[in-house]
């Protein structure tokens, strides 16, 4: 019955690797990751993921 007009009450994590689930709660933006450190663990990786070929020799 709370589905018909909601979104479901809860998601997984976005982050590689877990599983958690969350619960979003309050205003603003949806939430995809279960904690900060699953954001930032995913962030670093994309970034060191941009960056992997972009090594110049520095001498």
């Amino acid at each position: 019955m709370v589905w018909e007009r909601q979104g479901p009450p809860g998601a997984v994590c976005a982050a590689r690797g877990c599983a958690r689930v969350l619960i979003p709660y309050g205003a603003g933006p949806p939430r995809r990751y279960c904690s900060r450190r699953c954001a930032t663990r995913e962030r670093v990786a994309a970034h060191r993921a941009r960056t992997a070929g972009d090594v110049s020799p520095s001498a």
